[in-house]
């Protein structure tokens, strides 16, 4: 079920922000002009993970196998930030990230069905 994989990324991200409380954080804004490419990377690694994984998984296995792939690269890019450039954790970006990832693997989902 979607929904069943989706819970688990939410999980996942609550898990990591409660762990990650001392992380060096950015004040940026909500709308800012990065969040719409964090939205459309999300969305297409999204739906991309989702239709490669469909041809072996049923839809949901695979929409949560193409969300989780997606959260993991936008995690990966938020730890590139903090750690390698040097700059912060945005905790918005990683919103976006989960907003696009999760509509990617939804729609795929409901396509391959």
């Amino acid at each position: 079920m979607v929904s069943r994989g989706l819970h688990g990324l939410v999980a996942a991200v609550l898990l990591l922000q409660a762990g990650c409380a001392g992380f060096r954080t950015c004040n940026d804004a909500w709308w800012g002009p990065d969040k719409a490419k964090h939205f459309a990377a999300g969305f297409a690694l999204g739906a991309g993970g989702t239709a490669l994984a469909a041809s072996e998984l049923d839809p949901e296995a695979a929409a949560a196998c193409g969300g989780s792939a997606a959260m993991a690269a936008g995690l990966g890019k938020e730890t590139y930030d903090l750690r390698v450039k040097g700059t912060c954790w945005s905790w918005r970006d990683v919103f976006w990230d989960f907003l696009g990832a999760s509509a990617g693997a939804s729609l795929a989902a409901t396509l391959v069905d």
